[in-house]
């Protein structure tokens, strides 16, 4: 599985947040069955290790009306740059 060398309650922890990063600590330690106190600071831990590195928001744009903004980073060789314009 992907989630090899986290701990049981961290892989279930993972997974709730995968379904829903805004469940909350409490509704995550009632269906793993630890306090609200302990989700928190094993989130923050995994947060700590890099195994959390951030939370997002995924906008679906045919349910919104105007433009959509996009960034976006590209990395590439200072040489290729005039291409990579160009291509863009």
């Amino acid at each position: 599985m992907y989630l090899d060398g986290l701990d049981e309650l961290d892989q279930k922890i993972i997974q709730l947040l995968i379904e829903n990063a805004r469940i909350s600590y409490s509704d995550i330690g009632e269906k793993i069955g630890i306090s609200r106190v302990a989700v928190k600071a094993r989130i923050q831990s995994l947060e700590k290790k890099g195994v959390i590195e951030e939370y997002t928001t995924i906008i679906n744009p045919q349910k919104i009306s105007g433009a959509v903004s996009c960034y976006f980073e590209i990395e590439t060789k200072p040489n290729n740059l005039s291409q990579v314009t160009d291509i863009l």
